[in-house]
């Protein structure tokens, strides 16, 4: 029998070791870990090197290398922040290679901020020390990702491809063998490999304000949903509290930073009306309710020394300065914004999901991590710390045994969803989400949202209106409030409900239990 083509009547399909699929912080300490390890590596993104959530974080790299500092204390902080969702195990292993991997970058030329002392750390909202290495006066992302995409260029062995979009994960016999791209002119390009990791990124831009990327859809999250990939945590997407909102613009993210130096939130007479370096969701809560009810919230720093202010953001300065605004004296008008998912494909700590030859790391992944609400600055340490770890598992490498997750009774009936609409003319998805889904959601605009929404189940649902889907209904299911899921028809936080909803294709929501803290940390 004559064996057909891969990929009849198109180019012959390409081959690497291992498929990486995302150019942020997490994709590209990936690559470079397996190119370092002799493997071959195919880094394939949607845009260009440079464009991505990474690139557009401004607050830092959060790790414990000060001297008043400890991975201790760093791992409280990350478990205090994340309200008892967080996985211990990965928590641990977040903060402890950390501090290795932040000391690495420093010995090794990364462009952080420093004096003669060392480097400059800064705080951040629920933060219990000054631990966050920061580059650029407000563009530590852009500054790191170009570093590292300056290292993997370095490599002979890894080949990169830019402004194409993964298609599709290629499935043989329940492995994940590669997958199916998309070039710019629409054609179709079949990569082959030992192993792919997704570093595609959240899905932020779902929602109409939001701080992200337009491309940052979920879509790698919709995509390894379709091959039987598990997912978890959709419900819990963090909305950053200081994003500017100005007519006409999009949002944009005012940093954390500004608040770890002295910025105040204050309301329309400047009267401060809540703790700036409480955790973010209660930030964001507070915000909110001023900007939305009680007439304007606002972030101000003219109380500060306005040099000073300039000296230390010069990337924010010139920004607000092209749009007439002066970071150090005027009140700036802000609100909520939907920043970063702390859920995604479900992971153990060496980046693996439960469909074999599948990896994935930073945003696209839940390693539980985070819990229900991000500690600042966690989110690009978590892309280094996993990304390697993800690269080196995926190679057969310094993993662990896979992780047997445990299912449980879930303290919910899983019942019939709303019924969902049959308008020919669906809402922006965008207005749905801001809307109903929300800092704070409840019961009504939660199944209004279910009934706008395409059915995240069906196999012709576009990939990231299945992640908006999945979210709406992991959000109407979860029937407390805990870190960014805010209901207020639950408003207490429910102990049943300490563990993650998990969607897997064909199964329905099930239920996975977090294990039990102990009185341990990670020292």
């Amino acid at each position: 029998m004559t064996k057909q083509p891969v990929n009849p009547g198109g180019p012959p399909p390409l081959h690497a070791e291992l498929l990486v699929v995302g150019s942020g912080a997490a994709g590209l300490a990936a690559a470079i870990e397996a190119a370092e390890r002799g493997a071959r590596v195919l880094l394939v993104t949607g845009g260009a090197l440079l464009s991505g959530s990474s690139p557009r974080a401004q607050g830092g790299v959060a790790a414990a290398i000060g001297r008043d500092d400890n991975v201790g204390l760093h791992y409280a902080d990350t478990m205090a922040v994340g309200a008892g969702l967080n996985d211990r195990t990965a928590v641990q292993v977040l903060v402890r290679e950390g501090v290795e991997i932040a000391r690495e970058l420093v010995r090794d030329g990364a462009p952080f901020t420093s004096d003669e002392a060392g480097p400059d750390l800064g705080l951040e909202a629920g933060h219990s020390r000054r631990r966050i290495l920061h580059a650029g006066g407000g563009a530590t992302g852009l500054w790191l990702t170009r570093f590292l995409a300056e290292r993997a260029a370095r490599f002979p062995n890894i080949s990169i491809i830019e402004r194409t979009q993964l298609a599709g994960l290629t499935v043989r016999q329940g492995q994940v063998v590669g997958a199916t791209l998309e070039d710019p002119n629409g054609g179709r390009i079949l990569a082959e490999a030992q192993a792919v990791l997704l570093a595609t990124g959240g899905a932020g831009a779902l929602w109409g304000r939001t701080t992200n990327a337009p491309e940052t859809r979920g879509v790698g999250i919709g995509l390894a949903w379709l091959a039987g990939a598990t997912l978890a945590d959709l419900e819990m997407m963090q909305f950053h509290p200081t994003a500017l909102v100005l007519p006409g613009r999009p949002a944009f993210l005012l940093s954390e930073a500004l608040r770890g130096e002295g910025a105040l939130l204050v309301d329309a007479a400047e009267r401060p009306f809540v703790d700036p370096l409480l955790p973010r969701d209660v930030v964001a809560r507070a915000v909110a309710g001023q900007a939305e009810e009680l007439g304007g919230a606002y972030l101000t720093m003219r109380h500060l020394d306005p040099d000073a202010i300039h000296g230390a953001f010069p990337s924010l300065s010139r920004q607000l300065s092209e749009w007439g605004l002066d970071l150090a004296r005027d009140l700036l008008p802000i609100a909520p914004a939907a920043h970063y998912l702390m859920g995604g494909v479900r992971t153990d700590a060496d980046g693996r999901t439960d469909l074999p030859g599948l990896y994935a790391a930073g945003e696209v992944a839940c390693t539980g991590a985070q819990g229900a609400n991000r500690l600042a600055s966690n989110s690009i340490l978590e892309c280094l710390v996993f990304g390697r770890r993800a690269a080196r598992a995926a190679l057969g490498e310094d993993a662990a045994p896979a992780v047997e997750w445990t299912r449980i009774a879930a303290p919910f009936d899983f019942g019939a969803w709303p019924s969902q609409s049959r308008d020919t003319e669906p809402s922006p998805i965008g207005s749905v989400l801001d809307r109903c889904v929300g800092v704070t959601r409840n019961a009504d605009g939660l199944r209004a949202a279910i009934a706008a929404l395409p059915d995240p189940e069906h196999p012709a649902t576009p990939p990231d209106l299945r992640v908006a889907g999945f979210a709406a209904r992991a959000a109407y299911l979860r029937e407390e409030s805990r870190g960014a899921q805010s209901r207020s028809d639950y408003p207490a936080t429910d102990p049943r409900w300490r563990g993650r909803i998990l969607w897997r294709r064909g199964a329905g929501p099930a239920f996975e239990g977090v294990m039990e803290e102990q009185n341990d940390d990670a020292n």
